[in-house]
């Protein structure tokens, strides 16, 4: 029997410089060699022998949430998954999150899968920055030093390296006996709330499944996103400054749409 503990979603962004030493007129300035931006997903899965940690990374909220909740659906279909992940179709399973909106209007999204450490899935071709990082870090905290190092293997001994780490908590899934609870801290605007949303069991025996629940949340930040998007718009119009935006009536279209679905 195993059991799936606290979830949490942080927003990380991870910027390595090499200080670079330029002519006594300009002196001497910082130069980015690398830069991680992401979504990260913990997911504790306590065995009875030990808890074994998996993380799934992601290009935006909502796709690293859905994925997320495939990962814990098959869990808790077959634990044995967890010692043999290479024998499930995780690509095909990411396929059917990716939804025509996102094929469309932002190719750039991806998902990536860790477990101990090990990266088993990426739906990209390049993910060995992030791939370096799960690896060192092994389930715990991202840190600086761990950017630092994970940079390192990949680029080489570099002198003069500097990194900015920051990671901020954005969603906190917690499963209780009688319902299951997300805290949620939105940043929309450049302005930043919180609110949180609950599902009661109907009973014992039936139990909202956490994976549902992910995924009502990973619509519902998708849906504050458009929302967010399309106010904008407005905004651009009523200044009349939406021709210089680069906005297609296509891209507010196909949003609004989508915001419906």
């Amino acid at each position: 029997m195993l059991e799936i503990g606290t979830l949490t979603l942080f927003r990380e962004k991870s910027i390595v410089h090499q200080f670079a030493e330029l002519d006594d007129e300009e002196g001497a300035r910082d130069v980015p060699v690398m830069t991680l931006r992401s979504n990260r997903i913990t997911i504790p899965v306590k065995t009875k022998l030990s808890t074994i940690m998996v993380i799934v990374r992601g290009q935006n909220i909502p796709g690293t949430m859905r994925m997320a909740a495939v990962v814990v659906e098959e869990i808790r279909r077959d634990a044995n998954i967890l010692q043999d992940p290479g024998a499930f179709d995780w690509e095909a399973q990411w396929r059917r999150k990716v939804s025509k909106y996102e094929i469309d209007y932002n190719p750039e999204n991806w998902a990536s899968l860790h477990i101990g450490g090990e990266q088993v899935f990426t739906s990209r071709e390049e993910n060995d920055a992030i791939a370096q990082v799960e690896a060192l870090a092994a389930g715990e905290d991202v840190t600086d030093s761990i950017v630092s190092e994970a940079a390192g293997n990949i680029l080489g001994a570099l002198e003069d390296l500097a990194v900015e780490h920051d990671s901020q908590t954005a969603f906190v899934f917690t499963p209780f006996p009688a319902y299951l609870r997300a805290a949620i801290l939105e940043r929309r605007d450049r302005k930043t709330g919180s609110y949180a949303v609950s599902a009661y069991h109907p009973s014992p025996q039936r139990p909202v499944r956490l994976s549902a629940f992910i995924n009502f949340c990973a619509d519902m930040a998708e849906t504050l996103t458009h929302k967010s998007f399309l106010d904008r718009v407005q905004e651009l119009i009523a200044a009349n400054a939406i021709g210089n935006a680069g906005i297609t009536p296509a891209l507010v279209q196909a949003t609004r749409h989508c915001r419906r679905e």
